[in-house]
């Protein structure tokens, strides 16, 4: 996401503290001087909050006597996520849908507890909130959807996904954290002048409700939030943005001038006015013992629905209510959306996968899963268990169901099975030219643009080579139309180059190296925060260990890509990696990753003539002299595994070790000089892998592979 100057800046934007505590962490704004500079772009942005501010006092709908009538704003929540615990449950958000509606309407029981100053102040709002049973195009809809996104992280306006149209919709967009370390959430005021895209309010997800990741001291997070949505200052007003601000007022008669509080301390809030208790227990104070809005407060808040600032009225008009489906009194149920996620995508042949259902917009009431080469072959579970026994991709199917209706989900080349031999054995050295790069995998998380294809001529020497394409052209109005904001979202988006296999178990002195070249757009070292991570795994990609870091200083190779499409132009806009690797008797499936991690100023990197280097260990006389053999290979696991050698003047030692280098047995045998032909005494019997049989004599020693089926 776009790196932008943000400010608790208090008449434009707001964000709710995050701490609970004592605030010590509390950092305040020092870009106050910003927030005029923000006014001076945009006069409207000061003069229409002023203006409703100014016109709300007057404002009165209801005359004396009269009901007052309650409006109703519909809601939609886009949960921003991936797959982890910021995608939270439809439960948690019908939690925070019930303390939004408690606390607008005055019914949280803790108003006994509001400073008795307060008591012919504090106000019902008359404002409730539903979800939307109606998306944008009329379809059925529970008001909450989930879209996964690597925009979660370090989130900003640019994260604000899939926005329905402002005059109709209170969006929410929940997020795993915010680019504001500080915060929890933010929100706009009203104003004709703000872009549709960037209306509502964007939180984190623990801030959401008191269930799952929510807890109830920052469940009225969003009550705060929605406040300023509906035109609310801070109770201090815009007074500079520190631990302990002047006293400030808000502009609103019935709210007393407060210094702002980030504790709880009722007995000690006479630091304005010694005769009149400030409000701290206010919702749009920062004291954590919030409690209520003032009658002022409320003025204000209906005004901005009266009004047709940011379209507030037309959320509350009984046409919008037909139009977002919030006008029936039992919101329908509506056909679930497919969904899921696995626990790996790269394994190794044998290994297991555990995948989870995680279809959202309704409750599945039966589903059918189907998984090409796994077994079970199909599964009714919500989580399956799939072992996967043959290598290559895998196409995975979630069909799922509900009185309604049914939907279905297909991943093809989801699941990438590595076979119980490496591709290659190392040393290794690859070009890409030809087919080689076939050699290669690609993981594109979010299967977008910017991946890894083969860019022909681009390479070291105008060569073959790979290329993470990054820049996207949207200069053009078709460009632009389908993908407006590309540049600012490309930030923490991650790509990745994945190698072939490699046995390395006799290469000596190993060492990985590939060339790449890359140009950034971004012009100083504080935005040029790219990086390339370069991985190794020894278990086929399931797990994998950091080896090196590229940050700007080393991974830029051109400088300024100057918003371009970039391609090296010479070779001396290439770069070697080199990163020296110790292979250990474990590395017979060994992959190199490299991922690059990308910000919003990232451009084109380009990867070629990849090289594992070393020395092949040569087996020697004495070893082949032994003329060892393991049989039956593929064998079952209720075979025995016999080996026959001729042994010399040393014993023997016998190490069987799984696919992660573990020592599952090992035995000595002290038969010298003679023919011998040998049962491994195993205590349990092995479970369908592949193993590997280490054979020691003296100071040799070879490995074999011993399959089980």
């Amino acid at each position: 996401m776009e790196k932008k100057i943000i400010c608790l800046i208090i008449s434009f934007f707001s964000f709710f503290i995050k701490n609970t505590a004592a605030q010590e962490n509390y950092k305040g704004c020092g870009l106050n001087e910003q927030l005029e500079e923000l006014y001076k772009e945009n006069p409207k942005l000061k003069e229409e909050i002023s203006l409703l501010m100014k016109n709300s006092r007057t404002f009165k709908k209801n005359k004396s006597g009269e009901p007052i009538e309650v409006y109703t704003i519909p809601v939609v929540f886009h949960i921003i996520h991936e797959y982890g615990t910021e995608n939270i449950s439809d439960a948690q958000v019908f939690d925070e849908m019930i303390v939004l509606n408690r606390d607008y309407r005055m019914m949280n029981s803790d108003t006994s507890e509001i400073d008795n100053y307060y008591d012919t102040t504090r106000s019902d709002v008359y404002v409730e909130f539903k979800l939307a049973s109606k998306d944008p195009w009329g379809n059925c809809t529970n008001g909450i959807e989930h879209i996964y996104s690597h925009l979660t992280t370090e989130a900003n306006d640019d994260s604000k996904l899939n926005g329905w149209h402002k005059s109709n919709y209170l969006n929410v967009w929940v997020v795993s954290s915010l680019e504001n370390h500080e915060a929890s959430a933010y929100a706009y005021f009203p104003s004709n002048d703000l872009p549709f895209y960037r209306d509502g309010v964007i939180i984190i997800n623990d801030y959401v409700g008191r269930l799952g990741t929510g807890q109830n001291a920052w469940s009225r997070t969003l009550t705060h939030e929605i406040g300023h949505y509906l035109a609310l200052p801070h109770v201090w007003g815009e007074g500079k943005c520190e631990l302990e601000p002047i006293c400030g007022d808000d502009g609103i008669l019935d709210t007393p001038p407060t210094k702002g509080y980030t504790t709880c301390s009722i007995n000690n809030s006479h630091k304005c006015n010694a005769e009149i208790p400030e409000n701290l227990q206010n919702y749009m104070d920062y004291s954590f013992c919030n409690r209520m809005f003032t009658k002022g407060q409320v003025e204000v808040m209906r005004f901005s629905l009266a009004s047709t600032l940011g379209g507030r009225n037309n959320l509350v008009s009984d046409s919008n209510h037909i139009l977002t489906g919030i006008n029936v009194l039992s919101p329908p149920t509506c056909s679930p959306k497919a969904d899921f996620h696995a626990s790996d995508r790269f394994i190794c042949q044998g290994a297991n996968v555990i995948f989870n259902d995680v279809s959202w917009r309704a409750t599945v009431d039966s589903r059918i899963w189907t998984f090409e080469g796994g077994t079970p072959s199909t599964s009714t579970s919500i989580s399956p268990n799939v072992v996967y026994d043959t290598p290559g991709y895998k196409k995975v199917r979630l069909s799922v169901q509900n009185s309604i209706g049914t939907d279905e989900l297909i991943q093809e080349n989801f699941i990438f099975v590595s076979p119980l031999w490496a591709d290659f054995t190392g040393p290794y050295s690859n070009d890409l030219e030809s087919g080689n790069f076939n050699w290669f995998l690609v993981d594109n998380p979010e299967n977008n643009y910017a991946k890894f294809q083969v860019s022909p001529n681009h390479g070291y020497n105008n060569t073959q080579c790979f290329k993470l394409n990054n820049y996207k052209n949207t200069s053009s109005a078709l460009a632009y139309t389908n993908d407006w904001f590309y540049d600012k979202r490309l930030g923490y988006g991650k790509d990745a180059l994945i190698s072939p296999s490699f046995d390395l178990t006799h290469t000596a002195n190993a060492s990985i190296s590939f060339k790449y070249a890359y140009a950034s757009n971004g012009n100083t070292f504080d935005t040029i925060t790219e990086v390339v991570k370069v991985y190794v795994s020894k278990n086929c990609g399931e797990s994998w260990v950091l080896r090196k870091t590229m940050l700007a200083s080393e991974l830029l190779t051109a400088g300024f890509a100057g918003n371009i499409d970039f391609i090296p132009q010479s070779n001396s806009q290439w770069k070697t990696c080199v990163i020296p690797y110790n292979a250990s008797g474990s590395d017979y499936e060994t992959r190199v990753k490299i991922e690059f991690v990308a910000s919003d100023f990232a451009n084109n990197l380009y990867i070629d003539n990849f090289n594992i280097t070393g020395t092949l260990g040569l087996f020697t006389n004495e070893i082949d002299n032994l003329e060892l053999s393991v049989y039956p290979n593929p064998l079952t696991s209720q075979q025995s595994i016999n080996v026959a050698y001729t042994s010399g003047e040393t014993p023997v030692e016998l190490i069987l070790k799984d696919l992660q280098g573990k020592v599952i047995h090992s035995e000595r045998v002290n038969e010298l000089n003679t023919k011998v032909n040998h049962i491994l005494k195993l205590d349990t019997l092995l479970s369908s892998s592949c193993y590997f049989l280490e054979f020691k004599s003296g100071n040799f020693s070879t490995t074999k592979k011993i399959v089980i089926l």
